[in-house]
């Protein structure tokens, strides 16, 4: 009988232990969605191809994040960027309802003609939005002084807030 109380008390030890590490362990990190590669990246297109980019869009301590690497494709004198955007579901200005809202901000890179990587980061402070979920738009585009800069689709993520 002993040695029964002891294993019911090892168990219960055990138990407790596991319990403890889960109430005092921080948040697990949470979902992060890799967005292209630099092997087939994201491109800008305008019959020519003008731009590339790839990266990660994260969630990470009350902020939507943005990781982005994006490159100049031809040498023509016309500079590239990325633009990270961030939107919300709640409910927007005007109506009664949640849907997807433009109350996040929006970033745009530095201009380059680097036919190298470059690195951008931004982020979003989610905390006062009162949202549950967010989402992060990412896209790169060629800067053209005369007609719409010639832009890459815009893929998005959606993450649980």
């Amino acid at each position: 009988m002993l040695t029964s109380s002891r294993s019911v008390a090892t168990l219960l030890l055990t138990a407790l232990t596991g319990l403890l590490f889960l109430v005092t362990a921080p948040a697990a990190m949470a979902a992060s969605y890799n967005w292209y590669s630099a092997g087939d990246p994201l491109n800008a297109y305008d019959g020519t191809l003008r731009a590339s980019a790839f990266g990660t869009s994260y969630q990470k301590d009350g902020f939507l994040k943005n990781h982005t690497y994006y490159r100049d494709r031809r040498d023509n004198g016309n500079a590239v960027y990325t633009e990270t955007g961030y939107r919300y579901y709640v409910v927007c200005t005007g109506n009664t309802a949640p849907s997807w809202c433009a109350v996040g901000s929006s970033d745009q890179s530095a201009r380059t003609q680097s036919g190298s990587w470059q690195d951008q980061y931004d982020a979003d402070d989610y905390s006062t939005r009162a949202a549950d979920k967010g989402r992060v738009y990412s896209k790169v585009c060629e800067d053209q002084s005369w007609s719409p800069d010639a832009c890459s689709r815009q893929p998005y993520f959606t993450f649980n807030l």
